[in-house]
């Protein structure tokens, strides 16, 4: 089940990842260009649980659970200490000689410098708090504007008092006067020297757009980026203000119930239903808000400490469902030293993760009592949709009709919550809930999964290995062929988790490159491969499957990749942890990139997949990977076999007959969902060889069941052998020149 591929030197061996386009609607502003909040934070913020009272042991120690609960690993980085963080007197804010907050070095006996400092050696990122205006101390002392000839009185406005929820006394600051901006400027630039990655301020309003207007600029001035938030509950009329100038915007009051047995309401229970259930409307008001650079924030996620935070287990789902399907932030705000078990499955599923981080904000499309339904479609043409049943006693069947949705027919459903796969859905569909229940569902109409399968470009696409077998040069193939699209071979690891291939070649500036370029610039493309035979593999030097995502990462953003094969053979193929560690990753590149194929090749038996396939490919369904194509490489069965057109299209019954059983899909949509990599000529057992007939059998089997990859290793190895040549660059057969390319070239899907 090899493929001889004697690599003569391969070299020893995110969250994800820079940010890629994502999708979303028209808007009615543009966004903060602050190049921050790609996509909505993700972290934990104080204000739930800490309150009133944060200290620096206790801000350590959620860093400390951040990572030692793996929940930083799922995209959890923010640490944010929200407020009371400052110190007081009986006029207000105690202040420093230039006039900014004190830090209450009693409860930060580091500092906040300190505090930021150890946040980042965790591999986190530090969030911090502020309100608008000047203190009353800084106006009563007149302190000096770091680096002007300003004061305070210069620019305080004594007659108009700021909204401040801890030590109050906070003046105006009139923006027409000089010194004013460069107040707001020297409090950014010292929230960047003490390493602040996230700032929230807070009681904003229609009145302060100048201040926020100040500080965005001094953010941007400051020398770090900064993710800017802006709290709370802001009115909707100054939507187009808020995502011009900010990261998130706070759509409502706080969601805590402030109903808890400690003062000011602080302790468990930290929020109730109805704090929650008020977010449905808002989330909906706000929709068209949202998107890249900006994002509709509903407070704080408050769940990890099961039921004690005022929510029963279905209306902490439902609270992370309607989250997550508005693309809001997701900031818990619970005790993460005392993670509930039940919550933190809740909170690691990084199918839930994945609808958040699409990009897109969904729009409601049912709202009938206590029945509610939302939908969004992502990029590649898949919709999620949640149903709820916002009540609080009875039963309630939510129906919702595919039209309704954004298609006609049928679809293809998988549960997101439990990554069951539901199989194909005819016209609508409808589900049972109890009070407080949610149903949260992708569906891929089946329109597009015949489409996907009549790709010819991608599912085509020749293994061509540059590194070795006197490679042709890939435009003279395809005037010749008429072939489109080529798999390149091979991704490997550098001894690292970084991809280079061969695991030496880099990815960018180098002639692989320049092989793509000229490609595209002929009007075709590529599917990249990673992985093979030979060599060091990046499924097993990463160590997590966010590494691993990374590494993917990387190869796709360097070509801006629509396809990615994972040929997975040898020492990765035989470790199940790799195996897992793979399923993990694919599932976060195709998260982290709409609309990408990914491709899954590997070994198989005469009558299909062996056990370590089947056991691959349930890996992939029971972890929810929606994997486009699982394709067999038909060939080393061994025994000189002689005819292996009808060996292949049994061994692709075989592997159908898996996928279906795994995916739960029709015969019609598990086709689509496999492929063949043959290997023309003489393959690596003694006397099995691959004829020209071969191919022609395999191409009517594709063409009968719209399979969705029919490809070979190589096109190096289609053409005869000449004197000095070898089982590389030759097909070790008569043939002429790509007889064997232009069987599958008439392959249409």
């Amino acid at each position: 089940m090899i493929r001889f591929r004697s690599l003569t030197a391969a070299v020893a061996g995110l969250l994800v990842a820079a940010a890629v386009p994502l999708m979303g609607t028209a808007h009615p502003a543009a966004a903060s260009d602050n190049g921050q909040s790609v996509r909505p934070a993700m972290g934990w913020s104080s204000w739930s649980f800490v309150r009133r009272w944060p200290t620096e042991a206790k801000i350590k120690a959620q860093a400390d659970a951040l990572v030692s609960s793996g929940l930083k690993d799922h995209g959890f980085v923010y640490v944010n200490l929200d407020d009371f963080w400052q110190k007081c007197d009986s006029n207000g804010f105690s202040v420093d000689s230039y006039g900014r907050w004190a830090v209450d070095t009693s409860k930060f006996p580091d500092g906040i410098k300190g505090l930021a400092d150890y946040v980042h050696s965790k591999g986190l990122k530090f969030g911090f708090y502020v309100t608008p205006g000047i203190a009353k101390n800084a106006v009563t002392k007149n302190t000096p504007i770091e680096g002007t000839s300003y004061h305070a009185k210069d620019i305080a406005d004594t007659s108009t008092t700021e909204k401040n929820y801890n030590c109050k006394n906070m003046y105006a600051i009139d923006y027409s006067k000089p010194g004013a901006q460069e107040f707001v400027n020297s409090w950014a630039r010292q929230f960047a020297s003490w390493g602040v990655d996230y700032l929230k301020i807070d009681g904003v309003g229609s009145a302060d757009i100048a201040d926020v207007q100040a500080w965005d600029k001094a953010l941007r001035a400051s020398g770090r980026p900064i993710n800017f938030a802006l709290s709370n509950n802001l009115p909707i009329a100054d939507a187009a203000t808020w995502r011009k100038l900010a990261n998130s915007w706070r759509t409502q009051g706080d969601v805590e119930c402030y109903c808890g047995p400690g003062s000011n309401g602080s302790g468990y229970p930290l929020t109730d239903w109805s704090h929650v259930s008020k977010r449905f409307d808002s989330a909906a008001s706000w929709q068209q808000y949202a998107g890249p650079g900006g994002w509709n924030d509903l407070d704080s996620l408050e769940i990890g400490n099961g039921d004690q935070v005022g929510l029963t287990a279905d209306q902490r789902r439902s609270h992370f469902t309607l989250w997550s399907m508005a693309a809001a932030p997701l900031l818990l705000g619970t005790d993460l030293t005392q993670l509930d078990s039940v919550d933190k499955a809740m909170l690691t599923n990084d199918r839930l993760i994945g609808v958040d981080q699409d990009g897109v904000a969904a729009k409601r499309i049912v709202n009938s009592g206590v029945q509610q339904v939302w939908s969004k479609e992502e990029s590649d043409g898949q919709y999620v949709v949640a149903l709820f049943n916002t009540g609080t006693s009875g039963n309630a069947t939510v129906s919702v009709n595919w039209s309704q949705v954004g298609f006609s027919g049928s679809g293809d459903v998988t549960d997101l919550w439990s990554g069951s796969h539901k199989g194909v859905i005819a016209d609508s569909y409808s589900a049972t809930l109890r009070p407080g229940e949610t149903r949260l569902i992708r569906v891929k109409p089946v329109t597009s999964l015949k489409a996907a399968a009549a790709s010819p470009g991608f599912a085509v696409a020749p293994y061509e290995y540059l590194g070795w077998g006197s490679p042709q040069n890939p435009t003279s193939v395809m005037s010749a062929t008429g072939v489109k699209w080529f798999t390149l071979a091979f991704i490997l690891s550098d001894g690292t988790c970084n991809p280079k291939w061969d695991g030496s070649r880099p990815l960018t500036g180098g002639s692989d490159q320049s092989t793509i370029n000229a490609i595209r610039a002929a009007g075709g493309d590529v599917v990249v491969s990673v992985g093979g035979w030979s060599g060091n593999k990046l499924g097993e030097k990463c160590s997590s499957a966010s590494a691993l995502a990374g590494a993917y990462q990387k190869v796709i953003n360097a070509y801006k990749l629509k396809a990615l094969d994972i040929d997975i053979e040898n020492t990765e193929w035989s470790n199940a942890t790799v195996r897992q560690r793979v399923v993990d990753a694919l599932k976060t590149v195709k998260a982290n990139n709409p609309g990408l194929k990914t491709v899954i090749t590997f070994g198989t038996t005469s009558s299909g997949p062996d056990s370590t396939g089947t056991d691959m490919i349930k890996r992939a369904a029971n972890s929810g990977l929606a994997n486009d194509v699982w394709c067999i490489m038909p060939f080393d069965f061994g025994g000189g076999t002689t005819n292996m057109g009808s060996l292949t299209t049994k061994a692709m019954e075989g592997l159908k007959a898996q996928v279906k059983s795994a995916y739960g899909y029709s015969d019609a949509t598990a086709y689509t969902h496999i492929g063949l990599s043959s290997m023309n000529g003489k393959t690596d057992d003694s006397g099995e060889q691959v004829r020209v007939a071969d191919f022609k059998t395999m191409l009517a089997y594709a063409q009968q069941h719209h399979i969705g990859r029919l490809t070979y290793w190589a096109v190096n190895r289609d053409r005869a052998c000449g004197s000095g040549t070898d089982g590389d660059a030759c097909s070790g057969v008569s043939q002429q020149p790509y007889d064997y390319l232009k069987v599958f070239t008439q392959y249409t899907g």
